[in-house]
Order: structure tokens, then C-alpha cells, then sequence
């Protein structure tokens, strides 16, 4: 598969929970390859990961992690913590670092409070309040470190999230066609749909 590349992803803690956002676009060089890419992936009920790099890489490696958090939480009796998930993650892109799985992830998720790690191609993990990956990620920074709180209701992170991926895909020629948003609290894993998503970028217009 080809090494289908250009995106911009958002991760950040808000006072209850979580926000993961991507843009849609996939780019192959100067061309737009698909223009509603998943690029917001569910791994349990409290943990999602948005994905830069390779499809094909990215898709067996998020499998995999699906697959180890079930089986942790059969052995178990209790769900695989963001944290542990992380540092599985790590492990595993480190022993592939002579043949490295081109997948940058932004791993979130929710146990007591919310998490975001930064995890790099050849296993390095950083914690953060807030994160952005890919190509757009200097004008998403910009507007993330400019309006970012730690204690940000869900409306005002989601809204922030969404203004940081508007700025991405105006600046940013493989960031566009549309935004995906999850939002992960206490209460499990929510995916918005694009009309959810419609009614955000509006209220954004509308208040800004």
C-alpha cells in the first residue's frame, strides 16, 4: 500500500474528559487521495488515538492495540488504562525501530481523569495537556496555545478543538474536506456526526 500521507490531529484534556480531532484529507504527494479518511479511532470505551503516517501501518498497528486491550481486559477483570496502553504502544514501535511502523499517534483516553500522549514512530511517549500532529500542526499550535485551559468545559474544548483544525486546513494544503471529533468523559466514547460537527463550526461564526 502506498505511504499515503498530509493530515493534522488534535488531542487535549478539558475538565471532565478528553477531545481527539482530525481533518479528513489523505494526500499522496500533490494529489488528494481520499476526502473522508477515518482519522479518529475508537480502541475501548474510554481510549481513542487520532493517526498520522501510513494507512496500511496504522491500521495493523491499531488492530493490534484494539486486540491487546480485550485481552488485558478478559485476564483482568478491569479495563487497560491509558497510561498502561501508552507505554504498550511504546513497546511495541520500539521493537520495530530498525524497521519502523511509519504511524505518528496521539493516544487519548479517560481513567480518573484524561490523558493525551504524543507517541512517535520509534516508541517516544510525551504527556501533555494538549497535542497536535501532522503537516497543519503549527497553525493548529497557534491557536491551541493561544485559548487553551485546563479546566475548559466539554463545549469549550470541543469548540477550541475544532477552531485549531479550521486554522490547520486554511493554511495547510494536505489538511482539509471536513473535521472528525470523539469526545471521551467518564461515561465512554462519543463520536460526532457531521452534523454535530456543522453545528459547532456554526456556533464558532457565530461567536467569534
Amino acid at each position: 500500500m502506498e505511504n499515503k500521507k498530509g493530515t493534522t490531529t488534535v488531542a487535549l484534556v478539558f475538565k471532565d474528559g478528553v477531545v481527539l480531532a482530525a481533518d479528513k484529507r489523505v494526500s499522496l504527494g500533490y494529489m488528494i487521495a481520499h476526502k473522508n479518511a477515518k482519522k479518529v479511532l475508537k480502541i475501548t470505551d474510554f481510549i481513542g488515538v487520532t493517526t498520522a503516517g501510513s494507512v496500511g501501518d496504522i491500521q495493523s498497528l491499531v488492530g493490534l492495540l484494539r486486540a491487546e486491550a480485550k485481552l488485558y481486559e478478559i485476564k483482568n477483570s478491569k479495563k487497560m488504562s491509558p497510561g498502561a496502553l501508552a507505554k504498550l504502544t511504546s513497546a511495541v514501535l520500539q521493537g520495530q525501530r530498525y524497521y519502523p511502523i511509519m504511524a505518528w499517534l496521539v493516544l487519548a483516553g479517560v481513567d480518573k481523569e484524561g490523558h493525551v500522549y504524543s507517541i512517535d514512530p520509534i516508541g517516544g511517549v510525551s504527556e501533555d495537556k494538549m497535542v497536535a500532529t501532522g503537516a497543519g500542526m503549527e497553525a493548529a499550535y497557534g491557536v491551541l496555545d493561544d485559548r487553551y485551559k485546563e479546566d475548559m468545559s466539554k463545549d469549550d474544548a470541543v469548540q477550541l478543538a475544532t477552531r485549531s483544525l479550521q486554522a490547520a486546513i486554511s493554511r495547510n494544503m494536505t489538511t482539509g474536506d471536513g473535521i472528525s471529533l470523539s469526545v471521551i468523559t467518564k461515561d465512554g466514547y462519543e463520536d460526532y456526526s457531521d452534523e454535530e460537527v456543522d453545528a459547532v463550526i456554526a456556533s464558532i461564526k457565530g461567536g467569534a
